[in-house]
């Protein structure tokens, strides 16, 4: 053996993937401070939690793409502000 990493098994991304999702988690934690946000590696997903206006229970959204979840938090955050739209 020789000590240095080889390539990642076909099934896991590289760890520079992971670094970039990471990154992108916490962009969208500064864009939407209300949220949790976090990437869940093994998943390849991530994830945002948020207790909204009127909810007796945390909103929990999954989107694999960031900018997928941006949109799922704008429109939670939309729904909550005017619920009689919940329809």
């Amino acid at each position: 053996m020789t000590g240095r990493p080889g390539p990642a098994p076909a099934d896991q991304p590289a760890a520079g993937d992971d670094a970039r999702q990471w990154r992108e988690a916490a962009r969208l934690r500064r864009d939407h401070p209300r949220w949790i946000v976090t990437w869940l590696a093994p998943l390849r997903q991530f994830r945002g939690y948020a207790r909204l206006p009127g909810a007796r229970r945390d909103t929990a959204l999954t989107e694999p793409a960031p900018a997928g979840l941006a949109a799922q938090i704008g429109q939670a955050e939309q729904t909550a502000r005017h619920p009689k739209d919940r329809m």
